[in-house]
């Protein structure tokens, strides 16, 4: 009998092959996918380029996620294909098999197809990985190559890995074998997914879950809360499709059905009673296609948004070639730092121009109505970030020469939040008019992501502020307090090279120099910051390049599983339908009708998880934002662009996905048709 088990499970496999070779193509995709991700995370461990620490985190992370989303793609495919093939057992069973002969034969079918899988992905993912180094070479701008690897411990886990996930695989099928009798393996093809009871209780719950999901997605102001809170949005929008799906779709359906004067139509009766039944066969598979097809959208569309946004980000970070920010310092102090930035340009043969310096004061509020309360945490407030400048450097970099009463200010808003026309600050109230800084330039107010950010232009903000807070590393109650000053300059022609040397020599300069005199004449209180534009790019392009290049692989991982799922459903409705077809034309429906009715039934479940997906992202758009601005993503228009553009292409390849898998379907169906139509042609000349 053990000699008779390869023989039988290769003929099985090869008998199935639509559904089996999908299985052996999706296991081995998945097995590259995986090798592929490691290898990609040891290389950048291994890598010297800057952020390659962060990329090689983000790539483990992969690993775990394309682990577990392997295994459960494996599993539920692995159910399709075992319930489509139990009516082929239940005859071995009634032949004379004994189920330990059949589970014998599973344990070699397994066997074989974890040999096949574990091959054919380790094979493509080393003949195909260097292609994904290249790959992420170029979208993180790294400037050193990654190294390239072949470790012999990515073989191992692989295969124990997916060795244990096929093997799961297999002892579930034998479970399901022992566990039935023969006569329940015969009709075991024909079991759908079973409904759940309570239809209108589960139906409500369903619909509140995902209110509540939507509610939180779009009511969300702050964006700390919004990332705080955005799993448990995706958890509540998760639950609330299933059950949207499972019993509430299915309840519209039956309670349109009751309708008798809608259901007994022509049109109605069979596209009613149709979707019905799909619905109570299909729902949990539909409902998974359109939780994988939001997390696809979700993941490619907003690192795709980051990874777009990089000179955008840059612009906000870094609006010139380098900035200097000091504070604790005095005049004679900022003079010397001015003249150490005109010796380094002077050095390095270059010229500055478009200087830009002020002096600012920088605090933490909150703010409740048109009242900003300073360091003082209120209960239902927002929390925002203020700027104080005087009036000297805003007439000085404008080129104007504003006056302004006691009670005046200008504001500037640069999210247009603030829809007063009066403001409380340090309990004096001034009239504002709305301004933009002097320079265009998008970091003209040190932003603090998740706060509102204001800048207030007043005549001096020293006689304001007083001696009513103290600075940072002093003793006080004060959360967040500190007094600036910028100096940022342009060098002639933005040569990145140039503009490195410049800011290594003054960079240089405050590390040896100024570091020391500052700690031990100024105390705590001192610090001066840099930054360098080129410097500032490559960061943001190796850090939101990974970033870009993961989202892209997971949403790959996720498209793979919807075309799984999607096909997998198309086979079992091509056979449940061949069975309809017979039916519906017994009763005598013609075959243009019969077609017809199943063909818009079968468009409208497939695309109904598309819309539903396109739905949540719709309401997921204002918490995602959220999100994106604290990561320097704030160019609402590349947003919208970025994401409507993924979601154009993955349509697009969701389209494309249905009508490849349907036409295996409409095979199925038309075989089966010709083959009744043969036999009752026969019939009728006899």
């Amino acid at each position: 009998m053990l000699k008779l088990y390869p023989k039988l499970a290769w003929q099985n496999l090869r008998k199935n092959y639509r559904v089996t070779v999908p299985y052996l193509l999706s296991g081995a995709g998945m097995v590259m996918l995986y090798y592929i991700i490691y290898s990609l995370a040891i290389g950048c461990g291994q890598s010297e380029f800057y952020g390659a620490r962060s990329t090689a985190s983000m790539m483990v992370f992969g690993i775990y996620v394309v682990a577990v989303l392997a295994a459960i793609f494996l599993f539920y495919t692995n159910s399709f294909v075992i319930k489509r093939r139990k009516k082929e057992l239940g005859l071995y069973n009634i032949l004379g098999m004994e189920k330990r002969h059949i589970a014998g034969v599973i344990l070699t079918e397994t066997l074989i197809t974890a040999l096949v899988c574990l091959g054919a992905g380790l094979g493509l993912g080393l003949a195909f990985s260097k292609a994904f180094f290249l790959m992420i070479e170029k979208l993180s701008g790294s400037p050193v190559p990654i190294a390239f690897v072949v470790s012999p411990v990515v073989f191992l886990h692989a295969v124990l890995i997916f060795g244990g996930i096929f093997l799961l695989s297999g002892c579930y099928n034998i479970l399901q074998v022992r566990l039935s009798k023969p006569i329940e393996l015969l009709h075991g093809g024909e079991i759908g997914e079973k409904e759940p009871k309570g239809h209108w209780v589960l139906a409500v719950l369903g619909a509140g879950l995902l209110g509540a999901g939507y509610y939180l997605a779009v009511s969300i102001t702050d964006p700390m809360t919004a990332l705080a809170l955005f799993f448990v949005a995706v958890i509540l929008v998760i639950l609330g499709t299933y059950l949207v799906f499972m019993v509430g779709i299915t309840a519209m359906l039956k309670l349109l059905k009751k309708n008798k004067g809608f259901y007994y139509q022509t049109r109605h009766f069979t596209t009613v009673s149709g979707m019905l039944y799909r619905m109570k066969q299909n729902a949990a598979g539909l409902a998974s296609i359109c939780i994988l097809f939001t997390c696809l959208l979700v993941t490619v569309s907003t690192t795709f948004c980051l990874y777009t946004g990089v000179e955008d980000a840059v612009n906000r970070l870094c609006p010139q070639d380098i900035e200097l920010t000091t504070s604790g310092l005095q005049e004679e102090e900022r003079e010397r730092i001015r003249q150490k930035a005109q010796e380094a340009c002077a050095n390095q043969d270059a010229q500055m121009e478009n200087v830009f310096e002020r002096r600012e004061w920088l605090f933490a509020c909150s703010r409740v109505e048109d009242t900003l309360y300073v360091n003082d945490g209120l209960a239902g407030s927002t929390y925002a970030a203020l700027e104080l400048y005087t009036l000297e450097d805003y007439n000085r970099y404008s080129g104007q020469s504003r006056s302004l009463a006691p009670d005046q200010a200008l504001l500037y808003d640069p999210e247009n939040r603030y829809s007063f026309d009066r403001v409380t600050v340090f309990g004096k109230t001034y009239q504002v008019e709305k301004i933009d800084l002097p320079g265009g330039k998008a970091k003209d107010v040190s932003y603090l992501m998740g706060y509102e950010n204001y800048a207030l232009v007043l005549n001096d903000p020293e006689l304001i502020v007083g001696d009513k807070l103290t600075p940072p590393g002093k003793d006080s109650d004060q959360s967040y307090y500190m007094a600036e000053y910028v100096f940022r300059f342009d060098v002639a022609g933005h040569n990145p090279q140039t503009v490195k040397d410049v800011y290594n020599e003054i960079s240089d300069w405050i590390d040896l120099d100024v570091n020391q005199w500052g700690v031990v004449q100024k105390g705590e209180g001192f610090s001066l910051s840099r930054e360098c534009r080129p410097y500032q790019k490559e960061d943001l392009a190796g850090l939101y390049g990974g970033v870009f290049f993961l989202g892209l692989f997971m949403g790959v991982v996720f498209l793979l599983g919807t075309a799984l799922i999607i096909y997998y459903k198309q086979v079992s409705e091509g056979y449940e339908d061949a069975k309809r077809f017979k039916i519906m034309q017994d009763v005598g429906m013609s075959h243009q009708e019969v077609k017809k009715s199943i063909h818009s039934q079968v468009l409208m479940v497939f695309f109904l998880p598309l819309f539903t997906a396109l739905l949540h992202l719709s309401f997921a758009f204002p918490m995602l934002q959220k999100i994106l601005g604290l990561m320097n993503m704030v160019n609402f228009q590349l947003i919208v662009s970025s994401m409507a553009g993924c979601v154009l292409v993955f349509s697009v390849c969701y389209l494309l996905i249905y009508l490849r898998t349907a036409r295996t379907y409409y095979k199925i169906v038309e075989s089966s048709f010709g083959s009744s139509g043969k036999r009752r042609g026969a019939h009728h000349q006899s």
